[in-house]
């Protein structure tokens, strides 16, 4: 099977949050399975020099209209890990961020136009799998190619979807106002790019079982997305939780943490792992109580209050947080963890220091609003770190509290319990202290997170696409 998964992002080359390293994993695991994998993405600007390589592999060149303008495109293709990458070069690509311009619903409809014009130039995909609003808009435009191509839409994050204007469907996309006016492509008084997809694609999936039952049921959030999908396409929905790239996330071969360690040496492997940690923050290296970590964006979903709540506290548990984090609440939660010695707050993300972090932690805290799927429990497991998480999303699928017996993994609590994470914060001390976790680390540890299983769990929702 030919497969084309587009976005607008994809690691090892551009990422800014979860959909690049979902669209990366996920192509190395249909790359496994032998399946024939391709990825475009734009060419962003500071690509250029970080991957030299990309320029040398000229592929395609042509122009395309949008309205009366004439947008010309470059494309440039290299292979790696079995995957083949193409990335289209266009003068409104050039700039340093990926997303968070006023023009980014036009810079991505132009792109959209590239990689429609792209497929009509080389029209041998069996399937085009688009992710989030970016690239929401393809599947409609792909109903008029001359050859039957499947689509599929995978929502990654519901709460962002592309806003416009009526006459922006003739502006960018060429297409009759007719689509806004019959409310095919409307919410509210706005053209929207992801309900224009859901709309187009034959299939439309989110990444965890347990979020596309929430947003069947919820008809009222992220604008009536949710009704939409359920009075619209019910049938034509599900839920597939993302795996994790174990070649990535592995503390036998982990070269960014001090210690490598497996089941059997994971004590000693977390206190040479800690100490590490501490010397590199200026901790003390002689501490040896629970520590508890975040890996996170500072903001309202994901749940920073609630570990702010847990502060207080450290000192009593003779507990320690550690926390890697930016975001819109980061001053409101510095000002926070500077009136406690057990806090630490690292403001950047930095990758070898988040290696390091799971792999020195023996709690990790998640406690979300609202997490379509999220891979940092399924991290936070593999390396034997017990994850504080809420019911919401993918960490209901993943995530079994202590309660579950032979099955349980972690900690959870009820999205709506107002003490929940404080409560399961005392419930992860209590057990930590009366040596109580090593059953629950060799569950993590041992639990299959890979991509194998969800990699082909797509495979089968393609198959069930009949050709037009």
């Amino acid at each position: 099977m030919k497969i084309l998964l587009v976005t607008g992002e994809s690691l090892p080359y551009a990422k800014s949050g979860g959909l690049g390293d979902f669209i990366y994993s996920y192509g190395k695991a249909l790359a496994k399975l032998g399946e024939d994998v391709s990825v475009i993405m734009p060419l962003y600007l500071p690509m250029r020099s970080k991957f030299p390589e990309i320029m040398e592999g000229f592929y395609d060149q042509f122009d395309f209209k949008m309205s009366w303008r004439t947008q010309g495109c470059g494309v440039f293709m290299v292979e790696r890990d079995g995957i083949k990458f193409y990335f289209t070069a266009m003068d409104r690509f050039d700039r340093d961020q990926l997303y968070g311009y006023g023009d980014d619903t036009e810079r991505f409809a132009c792109f959209v136009m590239a990689v429609n014009t792209f497929i009509t130039r080389h029209n041998d995909y069996d399937v085009v799998h688009c992710n989030d609003w970016q690239t929401a808009m393809l599947p409609l435009l792909l109903s008029y190619n001359p050859k039957p191509i499947k689509t599929v839409l995978t929502i990654h994050n519901p709460a962002y979807q592309g806003w416009a204007t009526r006459d922006d469907l003739g502006t960018f996309f060429n297409l009759s106002t007719g689509y806004y006016d019959s409310g095919f492509v409307r919410l509210g008084d706005s053209f929207n790019y992801l309900k224009a997809g859901i709309m187009s694609a034959d299939k439309i999936n989110t990444v965890s079982v347990t979020h596309a039952q929430e947003l069947l049921s919820d008809h009222t959030g992220f604008g009536g997305m949710g009704a939409i999908i359920d009075w619209c396409r019910h049938y034509d929905f599900s839920g597939i939780v993302n795996g994790l790239d174990t070649d990535i996330w592995d503390p036998k071969t982990d070269k960014h943490i001090a210690a490598n360690y497996d089941l059997s040496s994971v004590k000693e492997g977390k206190r040479a792992n800690k100490r590490a940690i501490f010397k590199q923050l200026g901790m003390d290296e002689d501490f040896d109580g629970p520590l508890f970590s975040a890996i996170t964006r500072l903001s309202a979903q994901k749940g920073v209050e609630r570990i702010i709540s847990i502060m207080p506290h450290l000192e009593e548990k003779n507990a320690k947080l550690i926390v890697i984090g930016t975001g819109e609440m980061e001053e409101q939660f510095q000002a926070e963890a500077f009136k406690y010695k057990n806090v630490y707050l690292v403001k950047r993300y930095d990758e070898e220091l988040a290696h390091l972090l799971y792999a020195a932690s023996d709690f990790f805290l998640m406690p979300s609003y609202f997490e379509p799927c999220g891979t940092s429990q399924l991290i936070s497991m593999r390396y034997g770190t017990l994850p504080i998480v809420s019911n919401v999303g993918g960490l209901n699928d993943t995530v079994f509290d202590v309660t579950k017996g032979d099955i349980a993994n972690g900690f959870t609590f009820y999205n709506n319990d107002y003490f929940g994470c404080l409560n399961a914060y005392f419930r992860a001390c209590d057990l930590y202290w009366a040596h109580g976790i090593d059953h629950m680390q060799e569950v993590g540890m041992k639990g299959d997170y890979s991509w194998k299983k969800s990699a082909q769990a797509y495979l089968d929702l393609y198959n069930t696409i009949d050709w037009k």
